[in-house]
This record gives C-alpha cells, structure tokens and sequence, in this order.
C-alpha cells in the first residue's frame, strides 16, 4: 500500500463545510497523513526539514486547497517556496521527489461554466493549475488529473458527502488499496 502526503491549506476551515467534509473523510484513511498548512504553521513559520521528511515518507502528494484569487492560498505557494529546495526537490542530488505521484484537489467557489473562455473566470481551471503542475513536473514527479469541485459553497449537504466519498474513492486508488 503507497502512503499519500495530504497537504491541506485553507485559510477560513471554519467557513468550509465542503473542504471540512472532504478533509475529515482523509483523515480516516489509514494510508493517508494531513499536514493541516494553517494549523502547523499559524505563524507562516515553515518547518522545512519536518515538511522535506514528510515528503520523502510519502509515496504520494495531494494539495488539498480552495481557489483563491485564481490561484493557491498564500501559505501554500510560501510552504512550495521553503520546502522545495534546490538539492532536495530539483538541481545537483534534488531528486527526493522524483517518481512521486502528484494531484491537486480543488473546489471553487463559481460554477464549472464560470471557467470557459470567455466566460467571468475568463480561462479554464486548467489554466490557474498549471503552476503546480509545472512544479510537480519540474521535481520529477507524475502529475494525476486534478480533482475539482466546482461551486462547493452552494452544494447541498448531500451533494458534498457524495463528493466526499468520491474523493475517499480517488485516495485509495491512489493507494492502490482494492
């Protein structure tokens, strides 16, 4: 069985039934560990050595967030900037990612149509992802198609445990757990 490093970064979980739902069914997965971004590192404080041994624990990386302002939540690009480092995740001997697994699971707040050309998003979610991609491709890692939920702010009750066993689903895929 792969493990899988949950990265989770929502800087309001209180206000988040959807990603609360979502991260409470990973937590209950045995293969999976939760690096809760906002409650290990209120002071934005990053532990790189604890996150890089994490990292290399894993066999697997998920960034669990919210779209925010079309991209990520200030303190996931700062843990990208303190923990994947030259001679760890890229350059000379930065090869401690390379093989990983990687997926984003991201809601958003508008509609799926919001994010057509043309549209009030103005380009495909695709689009916004494509720095963490780019990233994870960069450190040698296997980029997984993202799971997205759109409109979670709005879902019903019902609606988001169906997502959240979905999601339960994708992990133990990824775990390759029958």
């Amino acid at each position: 069985m792969k493990t899988i490093l949950l990265l989770y970064c929502h800087p309001s979980p209180h206000k988040s039934r959807y990603n609360r739902t979502l991260l409470d069914v990973a937590r209950a997965l045995p293969f999976v560990s939760v690096h809760d971004l906002y409650e290990l590192y209120p002071n934005l404080m990053i532990d790189e050595q604890s996150e890089q041994d994490a990292l290399r624990a894993a066999d697997v990386l998920v960034m669990q967030f919210p779209l925010y302002w079309f991209s990520t939540p200030s303190l996931l690009k700062e843990w990208q900037d303190c923990v994947l480092t030259n001679g760890f995740a890229y350059g000379d001997g930065g090869t401690a990612l390379k093989g990983k697994k990687f997926m984003v699971a991201v809601s958003t707040g508008a509609e799926e149509r919001a994010y057509a050309d043309g549209e009030s998003h103005g380009a495909a979610l695709s689009q916004y992802l494509a720095p963490l991609e780019m990233t994870a491709r960069f450190c040698g890692m296997e980029v997984l198609p993202a799971f997205v939920s759109h409109n979670a702010r709005h879902q019903p009750f019902e609606a988001t445990k169906m997502r959240a066993h979905d999601f339960c689903r994708q992990l133990s895929v990824l775990a390759e757990v029958p």
